[in-house]
């Protein structure tokens, strides 16, 4: 305690302070904003709207319409050489009962059932659908009913990674059914 009390009387009693300095770092910011490799768009239907970079999107569709079937709601599209795989998960959801429909991964020629939603249950198959290089696929919705007048939200991340990997990345996707 004598020595801090010796030390703080010591501190207030010099007059000048002399230093120098011992390290200079200058830094620069090294970020780069790129487009991602997989993107969306809206589709021919015209029923998408593109967020985030082209990394999330909503897609609204009404079920009193005279089309019941939108082939291409939201695109996917991979702007490089390489092969990714993709597949729809959902994780939300609201008022699931009010619309019935299956949802679709499609090249135009093979397609891959991926999330049905029927008399408020929801399915999903898991299965992933291959992205190949400097492509598009699309995501289509069939079977599409309204159960009673309301609206259903039902909110999916698209999942994307290389063949044979587990790392991933998620975009996340609404659909609305009104």
């Amino acid at each position: 305690m004598l020595v801090m009390t010796l030390l703080v009387l010591f501190g207030y009693s010099c007059k000048h302070a002399f230093g120098n300095i011992y390290d200079l770092m200058n830094f620069e910011s090294s970020i780069v904003c790129v487009v991602p490799l997989v993107i969306l768009n809206n589709g021919t239907n015209n029923t998408s709207t593109i967020y985030a970079n082209s990394t999330s999107a909503k897609v609204s569709v009404n079920t009193n319409a005279t089309s019941l079937t939108y082939s291409y709601s939201l695109n996917i599209v991979n702007n490089n050489a390489s092969l990714w795989e993709v597949r729809l998960e959902h994780f939300n959801y609201t008022n699931i009962n009010f619309a019935n429909a299956t949802i679709i991964l499609h090249d135009n020629v093979t397609s891959s059932q991926q999330i049905t939603l029927s008399g408020g249950n929801i399915s999903q198959t898991n299965q992933y659908y291959n992205l190949t290089s400097n492509s598009t696929i699309h995501i289509g919705i069939q079977n599409l009913v309204e159960n009673s007048s309301g609206t259903t939200l039902l909110h999916v991340y698209l999942k994307i990674k290389a063949p044979d990997t587990t790392t991933y990345t998620l975009y996340i996707i609404t659909f609305e059914f009104t």
